[in-house]
């Protein structure tokens, strides 16, 4: 899978984290680092990677700029998967007191290869009540020679006993650029070619997580032919949902008031198969951005990271074309649609036909 075989392995190989990885390059030269951490953040921003990379650096024999050396016995082992003194646990099917209790018993042992024994507990907010009091009592005197890293997508669903006791890093979901540079990278190294705009939609639609953009790009990459090019077009024929091109066309038909052209607008996008949910999601985000360039031109400089120029072009002509009352109309329309969408209607398509009359006709 591209996500394993793209996993960094060094600190400086981590996208986006870069506050994080200068705060345990710090503590990594302590005399005697701390002996619990939270590391907490949405899902595919890192955690667990850092968690293996931090344990594997608190072990290594000979740190090279505060860097696992990759040289020594202990990183050797931890590559070829024989290192014993990083024991991660899935918390999400380990989650009883059973298994803390498991680990418990190991906990008295000293390091079979390494300078630290370090657990590292994954989907930490899964565990039982009575695992985390259980937890608790360990995490409160824990043996010199022992380290806990928990990772969550849930902290406030942790113990705040147990939260007082851990050193708390918060991962931020990764921006849409470090996202790009790093699919790009991955594209390059499996000489495969592409256009920038695919790129661009892979990274919106993950919301931050580098994993579900390596994940969608290696299914993309299977749906490939020999030598085929990625596009913008299969990206958006993959996820069901149009460009932001023709996003833009449709709102260009609304502030212009066309409105059987518009209605025509949906019967085809309908017609063609593509995902009306994920049409009024993307919409509204559209909707959104013009909103904030109305209210802020500085926004363009926001989108000029994230967007080609045409695209910009069409958003900034839009924000002349709609008064500020009628894109908060808009905004309250489709919203509501979105949530009726998601009750799964008898027919998607009226729901939409009936946002756009109840826009025209009422006032």
């Amino acid at each position: 899978m591209l996500y394993k075989k793209y996993r960094p392995k060094f600190f400086k190989e981590v996208v986006g984290q870069e506050i994080i990885i200068k705060i345990l390059k710090n503590y990594l030269k302590q005399p005697k680092p701390p002996h619990g951490y939270l590391f907490a953040g949405e899902r595919g921003t890192g955690k667990t990677t850092v968690a293996r990379i931090y344990a594997r650096a608190l072990n290594c024999l000979n740190l090279k700029n505060l860097e696992p050396c990759d040289e020594c016995k202990v990183c050797k082992l931890f590559n070829e998967n024989k290192f014993l003194d990083i024991i991660e646990i899935d918390a999400a099917s380990h989650r009883k007191i059973e298994n803390i209790r498991n680990l418990q018993e190991h906990i008295g042992f000293k390091p079979l290869q390494g300078k630290y024994k370090v657990f590292i507990i994954d989907e930490a907010h899964s565990l039982t009540e009575e695992a985390s009091n259980a937890l608790l009592k360990t995490l409160e005197e824990p043996p010199s020679h022992t380290i806990f890293i928990l990772a969550t997508t849930e902290p406030e669903r942790i113990l705040p006993t147990i939260r007082s006791r851990l050193q708390r890093l918060d991962f931020r979901r990764i921006n849409l650029p470090l996202i790009v540079k790093k699919l790009k990278y991955i594209l390059d190294n499996e000489k495969i070619d592409y256009e920038e705009g695919a790129l661009n939609l892979i990274a919106e639609e993950s919301g931050g997580s580098l994993r579900d953009a390596e994940t969608l790009l290696e299914k993309l990459i299977f749906s490939l032919n020999e030598n085929e090019k990625l596009t913008e077009d299969l990206v958006f024929k993959y996820l069901g949902s149009i460009s932001q091109n023709k996003i833009l066309e449709f709102l260009s038909l609304i502030s212009d008031r066309q409105i059987e052209k518009s209605l025509s607008f949906l019967a085809e996008i309908y017609h063609q198969g593509f995902d009306l949910h994920l049409f009024v999601k993307f919409l509204i985000k559209t909707i959104r951005e013009i909103i904030l360039i109305k209210l802020n031109e500085n926004y363009l400089k926001h989108l000029q990271i994230e967007k080609q120029p045409e695209i910009i072009e069409k958003i900034k002509n839009l924000s002349n074309k709609f008064t500020l009352e009628d894109l908060k109309r808009l905004s309250n329309i489709f919203l509501e649609v979105e949530f009726n969408l998601k009750k799964e209607p008898p027919s998607p398509l009226f729901l939409l036909e009936l946002a756009l009359i109840e826009y025209f006709i009422v006032k």
